[in-house]
């Protein structure tokens, strides 16, 4: 079963990988696991380090902030696309089901965190105009646009910039993810803006308690704007004893939100880490490879078939479609 993936970090493998002189990094390390897991579409996510030292461990260039490092990660992937012609970029919905059927892997460019913009408001219409259409405020930390889910001292929400950027997005018709906003970020988004959101990679917070997952209130005007949300394969959100974790405990997370919300509000937003070699996956899932495996999980916890192809693909489809066409 077609499966589409709301959150990978590949492009962080790419642009450290090309760094350290490989080629077609896609082909070698990614592809294959992606047809084995049958994942069929996925948002790129461009995560932009919040500092150099977050970002020093995948870069070996003297570095002089985040918009370096976000500068030469799009150099590098930007190539990586041209140059492995079975991945196609899309830019609506539509494109991505024509690319499906026409055999290639269809993928939305999305960015993670806005600390390369150097607080300039109009780095949004940049990056939409480079292809993006996808975008999240902050990873865990700070920035000039947002609290983020790890903020320090006081979690002081959207700052006026970030008003203006969560309103522009909504204009230029871009889908915005509260994943890693912080508690008064995420409801100073949705008093900014009017159409769906997404949370691409989050839990629920009532299984895991953590500051990366739902509480039941957000997950509900998630669904009331008819958005949707991915289950995020890490295992720090899947259990509070998070090295007992497995997919089928994943399973849980969505069983849990469908049951409070409607099963056509949960999606796949895998966040696998995998290919990088400190993390240790959570068993079960541990790469797009064992994509359906996670899907297995799901009819054991009750969901329909008809219900694992939404939660699989036309839910994320339905959102996608709605926003961007």
């Amino acid at each position: 079963m077609r499966v589409f993936d709301l959150h990978t970090d590949t492009m962080m493998d790419v642009s450290n990988k090309v760094g350290k002189g490989e080629t077609d990094v896609l082909g070698k390390h990614h592809m294959p696991d992606y047809k084995e897991g049958q994942v069929g579409g996925q948002i790129f996510a461009l995560w932009v380090p919040p500092t150099v030292e977050d970002g020093a461990e995948y870069f070996t260039e003297n570095l002089t902030g985040p918009q370096d490092i976000m500068m030469r990660m799009l150099a590098r992937n930007f190539k990586e696309f041209r140059d492995y012609h079975t991945v196609e970029l899309a830019y609506t919905g539509t494109d991505i089901e024509r690319i499906y059927d026409e055999g290639k892997s269809p993928v939305l460019l999305g960015i993670e965190g806005f600390y390369g913009f150097n607080g300039e408001p109009g780095m949004i219409d940049v990056m939409y105009n480079l292809g993006f259409r996808h975008g999240m405020m902050t990873w865990n930390n700070d920035n000039e646009f947002a609290s983020g889910a790890e903020f320090e001292g006081e979690d002081k929400g959207l700052t006026e910039l970030g008003v203006y950027t969560v309103k522009r997005m909504e204009e230029l018709g871009m889908l915005i993810d509260v994943s890693h906003l912080s508690f008064k970020s995420f409801w100073d988004v949705m008093d900014a803006t009017t159409g769906p959101v997404i949370a691409s990679h989050s839990n629920a917070w009532s299984i895991c308690p953590c500051a990366r997952n739902l509480k039941d209130d957000q997950i509900k005007a998630i669904a009331e704007r008819g958005g949707v949300i991915g289950m995020n394969t890490w295992k720090g959100f899947i259990m509070e004893d998070m090295e007992a974790a497995t997919e089928k405990d994943l399973a849980r997370h969505a069983r849990y939100i469908a049951d409070l919300v409607g099963p056509e509000y949960v999606a796949c937003g895998f966040d696998f880490c995998n290919y990088f070699s400190e993390e240790d996956p959570t068993p079960g899932i541990r790469s797009a490879a064992d994509a359906q495996n996670f899907l297995q999980a799901l009819r054991e916890v009750g969901f329909s078939e008809k219900e694992v192809e939404m939660i699989a693909w036309d839910n994320a489809l339905r959102v996608i479609k709605k926003v961007l066409g």
